[in-house]
């Protein structure tokens, strides 16, 4: 009605709605904290920024879809990627699930798209420049062409109004056309983002062939015959849905073999790493993927293994945080036929691929006692031991193999170790170190035992809201994104962490997939290759010529994010 009319007073909307006074009123304050009107006295007129308005309006046409498909396009985005993002309203939403990203260089033509991108301090985002047209909140025009003819990224996504009849994407603005053309040609991966009903539409224009692009996003709802014409031109399709997502990679001869991946928890940021990682190999060796998440819950673990079966899979990936439920999982698959194998936490029979926990936590238990001899003159009074009982022995080695090289180097008595249960997550670790610390006000040298990055971080953060940081120390273990994010800053008292190299694991398990399905002989347990990633100053504050164990420094580390297999990591020999 505002849009309608200009203005609206209270008193009209009231009668020609048939509600009350108060609740114009109340839907009117909605409005303006939304930024959608203005109030003025007895009634609104619409707010000055009105050419967000239509944009938003878009962003809310199956939003629901767009939602889906910006979430999974936004994990096949690596930290320190170089990508180009259209100023389309999928785009919009993709960029909200970038904020946890690190490096990230973005180029865009969309205003409302760079503005929420912006909001993450971590990458550098770049307007393309050109014409600004109101209507769609994007740039269009030689200037923007212009600066895409030099430079060149390795990921570009881009949706479209529709598609003609042999597959070309289409637009319906003729600026848009000439920008998105650009875009295709300057990068050296095409990720197409479009639910389902563009399928089924065309547009003014066409900016590339369906031979140029080499994946589609979309949702559950594309028809058969779409999904096959795309895999016959050789498209990766990833569909998705609210519980899952299948990755289809090209049509082949053959069937192609089938892997269903059930992963702890999507949102976690060294399980994201581990589906990128597993959805990269996977396309590599044409190898269709239907992705799920357990949610680290093992009852929904169990739904999602029924899901496997009923899908027939050839091979089940299972990464499970409840170990209660391992029998169950196991014998449910076996009776179906189906190998698995098992990420970090062990199942039954299972081919094991992950970490070498005991290691790991040596070299953090290491680190952190060198510390303490050089820094806390060997005096440590309380241990502070963050595990994870839920998920059983195995991973606990990893906590057992910290507190065992602490020991080698400082003594420390068994009633001054405090076992806590993290649960695997930021909040409450920080919640239960909150709980005992009162109890350790006499304690000046503490050391946290940490299972993975989140739970160091939620330590650290309950002894910097108690304001006493500098009584602690630890290591991060993984060294997922979070985790090196944090070697970064000043007065950090995260010593290091051991890397866990998550970005590697889709080879290791999709190798190991293949010589199961093919029937050759595997070991039970595939192992990582541990290194300590420090801050670049820690080398300047400790003397690690004593320290054991490889290590680089996260400068080092990061320099090449995508070959770190690269990185010569330092290590003296006595």
């Amino acid at each position: 009605m505002l849009h309608s009319e200009g203005f609206c007073s209270v008193v009209y909307l009231a009668e020609a709605l048939d509600v009350s006074d108060v609740t114009i009123r109340t839907d009117l304050s909605v409005l303006e904290q939304e930024r959608q009107i203005s109030r003025i006295h007895g009634g609104a007129v619409l707010a000055r920024q009105t050419r967000s308005h239509t944009f938003q309006s878009r962003t809310h046409i199956n939003e629901e879809e767009k939602r889906w498909i910006a979430r999974y396009a936004a994990e096949t985005v690596e930290d320190y990627d170089s990508i180009l993002l259209d100023a389309s309203t999928t785009t919009y939403h993709m960029a909200e699930y970038l904020s946890s990203r690190q490096g990230l260089t973005i180029f865009t033509n969309g205003v409302e798209v760079a503005y929420r991108l912006a909001q993450n301090p971590g990458s550098k985002v770049v307007l393309t420049g050109g014409l600004l047209r109101l209507h769609t909140d994007s740039l269009g025009g030689q200037f923007g062409e212009s600066l895409l003819g030099n430079i060149r990224v390795r990921k570009a996504f881009l949706s479209c109004t529709g598609w003609s009849p042999s597959f070309d994407l289409m637009d319906d603005d003729l600026l848009e056309v000439q920008i998105k053309r650009a875009m295709v040609s300057r990068a050296d991966f095409v990720n197409v983002l479009v639910d389902s009903t563009k399928f089924r539409k065309q547009g003014l224009a066409t900016f590339t062939g369906i031979r140029e692009i080499d994946r589609v996003i979309t949702d559950e709802q594309i028809g058969e015959e779409d999904l096959a014409a795309l895999r016959q031109a050789g498209v990766q399709v990833m569909v998705c849905n609210n519980h899952s997502t299948h990755v289809f990679t090209h049509e082949e001869a053959q069937k192609p073999i089938r892997i269903g991946f059930a992963n702890l928890n999507d949102e976690v940021a060294f399980s994201m790493e581990v589906r990128q990682s597993l959805v990269r190999a996977a396309s590599a060796h044409q190898i269709d993927l239907l992705l799920t998440d357990n949610h680290e819950d093992g009852v929904t673990a169990l739904v999602n293994v029924e899901y496997f079966i009923t899908e027939r899979v050839d091979l089940v990936v299972e990464f499970n945080l409840d170990a209660r439920y391992g029998n169950v999982l196991m014998e449910r698959l076996r009776a179906a036929a189906i190998p698995v194998i098992a990420i970090d936490i062990p199942l039954p029979g299972a081919t094991f691929v992950g970490v070498d926990n005991y290691r790991a936590g040596l070299i953090a238990g290491s680190l952190l006692g060198l510390y303490a001899l050089q820094k806390w003159a060997g005096k440590i009074d309380k241990v502070l031991s963050l595990g994870l009982p839920l998920s059983g022995a195995i991973p606990g080695a990893r906590m057992q193999g910290q507190l065992d090289a602490l020991r080698e180097l400082v003594a420390i008595a068994d009633e001054d170790i405090i076992h806590l249960d993290s649960k695997n997550s930021f909040e409450q670790s920080r919640h239960v170190i909150a709980e005992v610390l009162p109890a350790l006000k006499a304690a000046e040298h503490i050391v946290v035992l940490c299972i993975n990055d989140e739970t160091a971080l939620g330590a650290q953060a309950a002894f910097e809201e108690s304001g006493s940081a500098e009584r602690m120390i630890t290591v991060s273990l993984g060294a997922d994104a979070v985790g090196l994010q944090e070697l970064h800053r000043a007065g950090s008292r995260i010593l290091g962490a051991v890397a866990f190299f998550p970005e590697r694991y889709g080879e290791t398990i999709v190798s190991a997939a293949l010589q199961i399905l093919g029937g050759k002989p595997i070991p039970p347990a595939i192992c990582t290759h541990h290194t300590l990633v420090l801050p670049a100053d820690i080398p300047d504050i400790l003397d690690l010529r004593e320290f054991p164990y490889e290590w680089i420094t996260v400068t080092e580390y990061v320099e090449q994010p995508h070959e770190r297999t690269a990185v010569t990591p330092h290590v003296y020999t006595a």
